[in-house]
């Protein structure tokens, strides 16, 4: 069991396993940033001082302190640095010919476990989903493989996003299931199969030449359900079946219930996201963004600015000057996006939500 720390690929130099023996040197796998290759026995120092960086072995299970005489024990253990998948193995991450992390891989009977792990000065740079993209890539394409599967500490968020990133979705949550240093821990469980690979490198990227807001009925309303966000966005942006439960059931403010107005999200034809506003009424005097959700297939294509365009244009329309929202602070926090949209926090906080208006 391994878990992990915080693109295209350019496979023609990736050179496939001799049969029958699993054991074989690999050559390295180009990416746009990134060189992927096999240890040496020389990267022992390296590797040793981030594996030794408790921003990086915090939510790690290998031995503290990590000395070079451990990674010379496991790297003469695992066949002196020729790759072998059965085993597993870990590859090198280079930057400029720098090693910065390296990407842990072992595949049986095509089924594939990974883990990554990076440098703290590395992190941040989407150097893990970069390489752990083409891991993917290269196992697909090399090695027949046709399923993946990660497992992570529950509070490693940085984490769950690069699983997330390369087409893998939450699968479960095992209780007590991971032995940690301080005792047994919960363990976070992601994967996805070959299909569903190849749905998410296939899917859209481009902006779409045309967004639309449409009205949701009994013809169209479970297809919009169905939208989901990644798991780890999920205490940032609530369920589509929550936001069906409180625009039926709608919460009190001021002694009168919030009045939804809701749509689903279309770009260029296909269900894309959800929008919802509690409407301005007499105890309610100024529109507020309730609820925003755009499919973690359809993320980062400016769908959701898009939307909100829409709708500011229908609540100038109806003589509205401003419109407020609120957002969860922390990692991933939608926060920049509605900056970026001229919301500003009014110094607020609603349910520990930092509130923000913008100006119509």
């Amino acid at each position: 069991m391994f878990r992990s720390v915080p693109a295209g690929c350019d496979m023609t130099n990736a050179r496939s396993l001799h049969h029958p023996s699993s054991v074989a040197p690999m050559a390295v796998l180009s990416t746009a940033r990134l060189a992927l290759r096999e240890l040496r026995l020389d990267d022992a120092e390296v590797v040793a001082g981030y594996r030794n960086d408790p921003a990086v072995s915090a939510m790690q299970d290998w031995p503290l302190p990590y000395t070079v005489d451990h990674y010379i024990e496991r790297f003469n253990r695992r066949g002196g640095g020729h790759l072998d998948l059965a085993a597993g193995t870990n590859l090198g991450i280079e930057v400029d010919g720098v090693l910065v992390g390296d990407v842990y891989v072992q595949c049986n009977d095509g089924i594939a476990e990974l883990g990554w792990t990076l440098s703290t000065p590395a992190q941040g740079h989407g150097y893990a989903t970069e390489a752990a993209a083409a891991v993917v890539e290269w196992l697909v394409r090399h090695h027949d493989a046709h399923r993946f599967h990660a497992s992570l500490h529950p509070d490693n968020v940085a984490s769950a996003r690069v699983c997330e990133a390369i087409g893998m979705a939450f699968e479960a949550l095992t209780r007590l299931n991971f032995p940690g240093r301080n005792g047994w821990e919960d363990d976070l469980h992601y994967a996805m199969t070959r299909a569903d690979w190849e749905t998410w490198v296939s899917r859209p990227r481009n902006r779409p030449d045309v967004v639309r807001l449409v009205e949701l009925g009994p013809h169209n309303s479970s297809t919009y359900r169905r939208l989901t966000t990644h798991r780890s966005q999920e205490r940032l942006v609530a369920p589509m079946w929550a936001s069906y439960e409180h625009a039926l059931f709608p919460e009190i403010i001021d002694g009168a219930p919030v009045v939804p107005w809701m749509r689903g999200i279309e770009a260029d034809g296909e269900p894309a996201g959800f929008v919802m506003l509690a409407d301005v009424t007499e105890h309610h005097p100024e529109p507020y963004l309730w609820r925003l959700l755009i499919d973690r297939s359809h993320q980062r294509r400016g769908i959701g600015e898009a939307a909100l365009a829409l709708v500011a244009d229908r609540l100038r329309g109806d003589g509205h000057r401003t419109l407020m929202t609120s957002w969860v602070d922390g990692p991933g926090s939608p926060r920049p996006f509605y900056e970026r949209l001229g919301f500003v926090p009014t110094g607020d906080i609603d349910d520990g939500e930092i509130v923000g208006r913008v100006t119509l």
